[in-house]
């Protein structure tokens, strides 16, 4: 699976947090409300969300595995069970990594909280029966040796690295439950695959990730949305001076939303390098806006940054901070 973000050992990089604050950010501009408290309030909200959504997807190989158990219970208890539900093939329900994923207390948790498939069987069947036909599926459960711990773990590895990014009944029902759970779902899919590497034979579940990394990363999110917000205007006026070239009436609404958040990190946080901001911004655009949005969020964005600089607004801070 290959991922636009970077997993940090945390749950949210600054990259995934640069994405949440550019989503607020639209849908604050979109709807007129600059009200930092309202917004700031939304992006917290939404990054709880992501880790709900982590819990919640983190959960679902126990549920097939139950599904995959009343199944072979109502096989043996047919008044004429066949061959095959008289001797059920148990790798599946016993494979040992579930069996952690069944007993850890924070799924557990979650699960008693609201965090489960309970209103949604007919999902959970429908996923069982497209898993049951997975050609890695198929060689797990027919290999000629039972399975060990390391091939119970890459079952669930190949079930996360295939399954949910590629299920649109899954983006349905979690866009149904959630306007940011569909969006997430391939990164998570990513944070719980690098926690699924840490799991060992006999031992709990590894602690799982905090939301953010530190108080700093926490920050750097809310006053990156409050200072985009506080300037938006001002720095919206940058672009009608530098886009001189370019009509105004058509240039994207998220090529201008993600210039003015790219001014806003500039000026705000002088410990971030140039580069580092405008090759995060021009990374976004590639997967939020249109085809043409590279070279303009860059070259607006490069002349904002490079005017400010001699203004002595943007002022960097720290050894190799500063361009010659």
């Amino acid at each position: 699976m290959q991922s636009f973000f970077l997993i940090c050992k945390d749950m949210l990089s600054r990259r995934f947090i640069r994405v949440k604050v550019f989503k607020i950010l639209f849908s604050s501009v979109h709807s007129q409300n600059f009200d930092q408290a309202v917004a700031e309030k939304e992006l917290l909200a939404s990054f709880e969300k992501t880790r709900q959504l982590y819990y919640l997807l983190l959960s679902l190989p126990v549920e097939l595995a139950n599904y995959a158990q009343s199944r072979i219970y109502i096989g043996l208890n047919k008044y004429q069970p066949t061959d095959e539900e008289i001797n059920p093939n148990l790798r599946f329900v016993n494979n040992k990594a579930i069996t952690i994923l069944e007993k850890d207390k924070a799924l557990v948790k979650a699960r008693e909280h609201g965090l489960n498939w309970a209103l949604h069987k007919g999902y959970i069947k429908k996923l069982y029966e497209q898993f049951r036909k997975e050609p890695y599926f198929i060689e797990y459960m027919n290999a000629p040796q039972e399975p060990g711990f390391a091939e119970d773990l890459k079952l669930l590895q190949d079930f996360f690295s295939d399954q949910p990014e590629d299920d649109p009944d899954l983006y349905t029902l979690l866009e149904d439950q959630s306007l940011y759970w569909a969006d997430d779902i391939a990164y998570v899919c990513n944070i719980i695959l690098a926690q699924l590497a840490g799991m060992k034979e006999g031992k709990d579940m590894p602690a799982h990730p905090s939301l953010f990394n530190n108080q700093e990363d926490k920050d750097f999110a809310t006053e990156l949305l409050a200072h985009s917000l506080a300037h938006y205007k001002e720095f919206v006026g940058y672009i009608e001076k530098f886009a001189q070239n370019w009509d105004l009436e058509r240039i994207a609404a998220t090529d201008t939303i993600l210039i003015v958040m790219g001014v806003a990190e500039s000026v705000a946080f002088p410990q971030i390098p140039v580069k580092v901001t405008l090759n995060e911004i021009v990374e976004i655009s590639k997967y939020y806006s249109t085809d043409n949005s590279k070279m303009f969020v860059n070259g607006i964005l490069d002349k904002i940054i490079k005017h400010l600089v001699q203004e002595g607004i943007i002022a960097k801070r720290g050894r190799g901070l500063v361009e010659k």
